[in-house]
């Protein structure tokens, strides 16, 4: 069994979660990674100027689709289980990163929406209750560089 592909896909979620604690740097805020021992946060977040903390989850790929760690069948549960904003991290082939930040709530609204869709789509054969939620890079655009929604 080959490594790679896990590796490969490890290797791009802590690299987009180094970008984004480098972003938050650079607009003056302080971002401290948890080095995957905190369940939901992958960031921890600070802003001077408000003392405000937030715990952030990072969401990093390659592809035009994210999977957003939850199932269809946990949707009720989303309140409880997302703890803080996302940031996807969207990588093209010469390394360019863009960053799509969404608050909680925004999270929560898109995610519902674009499962409701998905999940209302006509079928011939049914699809089962726990597939796993993705969001598309084109759902994702209207949150484009949204930075200031950290602190919503």
């Amino acid at each position: 069994m080959s490594r790679k592909p896990q590796s490969k896909k490890l290797m791009t979620g802590l690299a987009g979660e180094y970008l984004v604690a480098a972003k938050m740097n650079l607009r003056g805020w302080v971002a401290s990674l948890t080095l995957k021992n905190y369940p939901g946060v992958d960031i921890f977040g600070m802003n001077p100027e408000t003392n405000q903390n937030i715990g952030i989850q990072v969401k990093s790929c390659w592809d035009s689709s994210f999977f957003v760690g939850v199932k269809h069948s946990e949707r009720s549960q989303m309140d409880e289980k997302i703890k803080g904003p996302y940031v996807f991290v969207h990588m093209d082939s010469v390394d360019h990163a863009s960053f799509f930040i969404l608050s909680k709530d925004e999270f929560i609204s898109l995610v519902n929406s674009s499962d409701d869709a998905y999940f209302n789509k006509p079928r011939t054969t049914p699809i089962k209750p726990d597939y796993p939620i993705a969001l598309s890079l084109k759902e994702l655009q209207p949150y484009k560089d949204h930075w200031d929604s950290l602190w919503k």
